[in-house]
């Protein structure tokens, strides 16, 4: 076996409760027109809020042409593509007790909830079902990020599998972590599935949040400039509420990276102790060649 290896088709009619709505290859027109058709895995974490680069409201506003959708041709996404294949062989090399399949895209019962996993993998002894997501990334995790755990939740729930898989290669290093079905999580994905896709189809808008992605959608679908005033209510003074806000939150930033860089002195590397009583980075000075160090500050784990 090399990890060139191709991998059979299985895309029944039906897989479970689930049809079959066709084989596609990524990034076809038919591709695209099937996602068109209802809520996918990819497009779950941030319906749910938990995609740190997209929100929901600009998801809306792609998907009811209020702003273009970009064409899938970024490096990280072609890095992704090239690598999936054998990516997948790794891990069926791995795992020689499972047959892997590429599959297609499955409608759920209820008509609005799609899956195209990356591949299913089928148990040789036991006939268990899982769904196998490969992923690639620049950083690392120590564990699965939440909207890509929302996304194999999702497939799981559309296809009635159990246990999901997500694999890849994460700051170069190999990652492998099993995800079990979790039917409240399902039920609550489900739930902001469904309003999602009424807003669709109403084309009405989500509700406002403070995510950078809300803030460019914004701006793209109101481009033109016109010489004329609009009074903004109470909104003028909110925006100027809010502005006073992050001024004195910037200036409380400011102070407190001044006192850790002044505190750690020459290290590299700041930390406090958790409840498990193990180090969390927190801080990390960096600087390009002979350049004056900066601040960097790691999140919560």
């Amino acid at each position: 076996m090399t990890n060139e290896m191709a991998f059979t088709t299985f895309a029944p009619e039906e897989f479970n409760d689930a049809a079959l709505v066709g084989v596609f290859e990524d990034g076809s027109e038919e591709w695209l027109a099937a996602r068109r058709q209802g809520i996918g895995g990819s497009e779950i974490g941030t319906i749910c809020g938990l995609n740190p680069w997209e929100s929901a409201f600009a998801l809306w506003a792609k998907r009811t042409g209020q702003i273009p959708d970009p064409e899938l041709t970024g490096w990280s996404i072609r890095f992704g593509k090239a690598f999936e294949e054998p990516i997948l062989g790794l891990w069926a090399q791995e795992h020689p007790e499972y047959d892997v399949y590429r599959t297609g895209t499955y409608m759920a019962v209820n008509g609005f909830m799609l899956a195209n996993p990356d591949a299913l993998a089928k148990h040789r002894e036991t006939g268990e079902w899982v769904v196998v997501e490969v992923k690639t990334s620049r950083g690392s995790w120590r564990e699965v990020p939440a909207h890509y755990e929302a996304q194999v939740q999702h497939y799981m729930d559309v296809l009635g599998v159990k246990k999901a898989v997500v694999v890849g290669v994460v700051g170069w290093d190999w990652h492998e972590s099993w995800v079990d079905y979790s039917e409240f999580q399902a039920d609550s994905q489900r739930a902001a599935a469904w309003r999602f896709w009424e807003h669709l189809e109403e084309q009405r808008r989500p509700d406002w949040d403070g995510s950078k992605a809300t803030y460019e959608a914004v701006r793209y679908m109101h481009p033109d400039i016109e010489d004329e005033s609009v009074w903004l209510k109470d909104l003028g003074w909110e925006l100027l509420d809010a502005q006073e806000r992050f001024v004195a939150a910037e200036a409380d930033l400011h102070e407190m990276k001044a006192k850790v860089l002044d505190f750690m002195g020459s290290a590299k590397y700041g930390y406090v102790m958790d409840h498990q009583s193990e180090r969390q980075v927190v801080a990390q000075r960096q600087a390009r060649g002979q350049g004056v160090p900066w601040l960097v500050i790691k999140g919560r784990r």
